[in-house]
């Protein structure tokens, strides 16, 4: 594909979660899957911002008439949170976090700091809007086909966690509400999908060199704005998979071509859209469709209207296997919770007759190069959800509707909302202005940048592989710790036990490594730091406290007599071993012999040095 030639542009918005409490109180920032202590319901209302304007994508959440079911916990969740007390002082951990990003990212951090409400439309803040603060402006990263300028770095909270939604209903746990934020937002400095994906991983990489975000699913979310000559602009959101961006945005472009090429046909075609419904039961009343029988027998209304113009369109395919129908029902599904229509360019169908197809058209005065759609429901929803078909139908007159959008699992996308507009963003009262002052930057301590950090790794022993597995490690911080901290231990040893360990521990003993913290690793490097086990017994000690935690490394080498022993030891069991099997000394087999020995030694001293041993006492 010749990005260049269909005028692609992309830019990044990237959401990172800050591993400190929470924004504006100091509930913690853990997620819970106990049963919540209790819960709140309340109803989206949008009102005017500050500049008299109602947001566009308020109002239609607004349409949806939704309630909100709020969980929370009485030991983890404030008020703050239930929006029934104001904001407490801004995190202060979380604003260096911030700073320390933005000047990785060289930007230019703001003198002052103001506090902004974000109107947001689906009801994931109990507020109605989400508190957000510019940090920065005006950075860039490099990335191998050119510089992506960064434009903005925001400090916010993060939403509440839908948990499960009917169609009248979503319900929505406050432990993520208010969980630091950094959002990240690049210019349109971005031309293939390969450039999009490695300025995301960079961008991430940075991030993470702080040593304070956090790491896992969910925990990061990558936006992707897309648009192409004749197109517009189409934002992409909760792209979690790096490696799929080059497929997402690929399969964007084929929709806006396809959307481009539909919005020209109409054009030749002139419809003229009219919300006018029809009543069609009756030319039903001697129908051979199941579906149909049903629907008059639980005595549904069947309600259709004429489509202008789209004839032949409402099958055509936009994206992947995806056709314009199904785009349309995402979208009727989002305003009215209704699953489908049934239109006229899959019909004959269903047991729905030519002559049925006939009948419907002449009854709404369709032309040849019109289509129909019609609902089964109450006749109330049925017209509303008709409405809004025909609103989706003429913004694909106008080209690529302004949409905010889902990406699914092939990497096709699905209608979310509209596109917000520029009236959702006024002062937050509650929280005075915070100063960036020329002392406090001072005291910001930048981190290294992943190159700085690499060359340093080298220095210290690691391999070229060891060192980039522990640079994208999440444990990249804890090593860096161990290593000033135990100066008698090689750093690749570090290294390699942060790196590989827990995946021996489960695919040596099946064991689930989760409980093994930061401490235990600690206490395990100490006693090989002072000479009282040897390396080989790093992976039995922290495999008996990923199943017992609650025990130290020293009481585990006791236990499991790890305790190293002395040279002189080695040699009485090599001996040992060497007399009960004569005839393989005699031979010289030393692989079955070394066996032999490292089992009855069992992580108490190093292999090397075992080995060494055994061939000195074989060539004697």
């Amino acid at each position: 594909m010749d990005y260049k030639k269909i005028g692609l542009k992309c830019g990044l918005e990237i959401h990172q979660q800050l591993d400190t409490h929470k924004l504006f109180c100091s509930c913690p920032s853990i997620l819970r899957d106990d049963s919540p202590h209790f819960e709140v319901r309340r109803k989206l209302k949008a009102l005017a911002g500050e500049l008299g304007k109602v947001d566009v994508a308020a109002k239609a959440e607004e349409k949806r008439e939704k309630t909100y079911i709020y969980q929370g916990y009485n030991d983890t969740t404030c008020l703050v949170e239930l929006d029934e007390e104001p904001p407490h002082k801004l995190n202060e951990e979380a604003l260096e976090i911030a700073l320390q990003i933005a000047l990785l990212l060289n930007m230019k951090p703001f003198d002052e700091i103001q506090i902004m409400r974000k109107t947001v439309v689906d009801g994931s803040n109990t507020s109605g809007f989400q508190r957000t603060a510019l940090i920065a402006e005006d950075g860039y990263i490099e990335t191998s086909q050119g510089k992506v300028r960064v434009n903005m770095i925001a400090l916010e909270e993060d939403s509440a966690r839908r948990i499960s939604e009917t169609p009248n209903s979503v319900t929505f746990r406050l432990d993520r509400l208010g969980i630091p934020l950094v959002e990240l937002r690049t210019e349109p400095d971005i031309f293939t999908p390969q450039m999009a994906k490695e300025a995301a991983e960079r961008i991430g990489l940075l991030m993470r060199m702080t040593g304070k975000v956090k790491r896992g699913i969910g925990t990061i979310r990558q936006d992707v704005n897309i648009s192409i000559k004749g197109g517009t602009r189409v934002e992409i959101k909760g792209v979690q998979d790096l490696r799929e961006i080059p497929k997402m945005i690929d399969l964007e472009i084929e929709r806006q071509q396809n959307l481009i090429e539909i919005s020209k046909k109409l054009k030749q075609r002139k419809p003229r859209f009219e919300k006018k419904f029809y009543d069609i039961k009756k030319i039903f009343e001697k129908t051979n469709s199941n579906l149909i029988k049903k629907a008059i027998e639980r005595e549904d209304d069947i309600i259709a209207v004429k489509v202008s113009g789209f004839n032949g369109l409402l099958k055509k395919k936009i994206q992947g296997e995806k056709h314009l129908a199904r785009d349309i029902v995402e979208y009727v599904k989002h305003f009215t919770g209704l699953r489908g229509f049934i239109h006229s360019d899959e019909l004959p169908n269903y047991g729905i007759s030519e002559n049925e197809v006939f009948q419907i058209r002449k009854f709404l005065g369709c032309k040849n190069e019109d289509a129909f759609a019609f609902v089964i429901a109450e006749r109330e929803l049925a017209e509303k959800a008709l409405s809004h078909l025909i609103d989706r139908c003429q913004q694909y007159l106008r080209g690529v509707p302004k949409d905010v959008r889902d990406v699914s699992d092939d990497g096709t996308t699905r209608f979310l909302r509209p596109m917000p507009g520029a009236a959702r963003m006024y002062p937050e009262t509650d929280e005075i202005p915070v100063p960036i002052s020329k002392e406090l930057l001072k005291k910001i301590k930048v981190p290294p940048t992943p190159e700085e950090r690499l060359k340093r790794f080298k220095k210290w022993g690691l391999s070229d592989d060891l060192a980039k597995q522990i640079l994208h490690s999440p444990e990249l911080v804890t090593f860096e710790e161990l290593v000033a901290k135990f100066k008698n231990i090689s750093p690749t040893i570090i290294a390699a036990t942060l790196v590989s360990t827990r995946d021996e521990i489960r695919r040596r003993y099946d064991l689930d490594t989760s409980a093994i913290e930061k401490h235990h690793f600690e206490e395990t490097f100490e006693l090989l730091n002072k000479g009282k086990i040897a390396k080989e017994a790093i992976v039995e000690i922290l495999a008996h406290l990923a199943a017992k935690p609650q025990m130290t490394a020293e009481e585990v080498m006791k236990k499991l007599k790890l305790q190293k022993i002395s040279i002189r030891e080695l040699r009485k069991i090599i001996s040992k071993v060497l007399e009960e099997n004569e005839k393989l000394a005699k031979e010289k087999q030393f692989g079955i012999l070394m066996g032999f020995v490292m089992r009855k030694v069992r992580g108490r001293i190093d292999g090397e040095i075992v080995a060494n041993e055994l061939k000195k006492k074989l060539k004697n």
